[in-house]
């Protein structure tokens, strides 16, 4: 499975892509939302990890554009500083949400749970 981390802190990008390719996947890296969207492809990644909070768009912004490309691309929203409003708007949204610090086995659950969701035949 292709995993695409959407991280514009280096240090946490490289955590993000180290646990991707722990649980046995391949990980593509964009460096802020925009470089995100551009790499974004949903028939290759099965699955988008983004940080919430970034200069120029934010993880919901994000999320609303792969969705209008992609219906069925999970995606995973990682935050440090987000407030209660906003977590809930995610999960609204049908994202989830993780909390910085994130320990391997959450985000090793996080991408389970993205896997259960493929629709049926989809292709990882």
């Amino acid at each position: 499975m292709k995993v695409l981390v959407i991280e514009d802190e280096p240090q946490i990008r490289d955590i993000f892509v180290e646990f991707v390719e722990l649980l046995g996947h391949e990980a593509e890296v964009a460096v802020d939302g925009r470089d995100g969207l551009a790499r974004f492809d949903p028939l290759v990644h099965k699955v988008v990890v983004t940080d919430f909070l970034m200069p120029g768009l934010t993880g919901l912004e994000i999320a609303a554009a792969i969705r209008a490309r992609s219906r069925t691309t999970p995606i995973v929203l990682i935050s440090g500083s987000a407030e209660p409003q906003d977590e809930r708007r995610a999960g609204q949204a049908g994202l989830q949400f993780l909390r910085k610090p994130v320990a391997f086995a959450r985000f090793k659950a996080a991408l389970a749970e993205a896997e259960v969701v493929q629709p049926a035949g989809a292709a990882r």
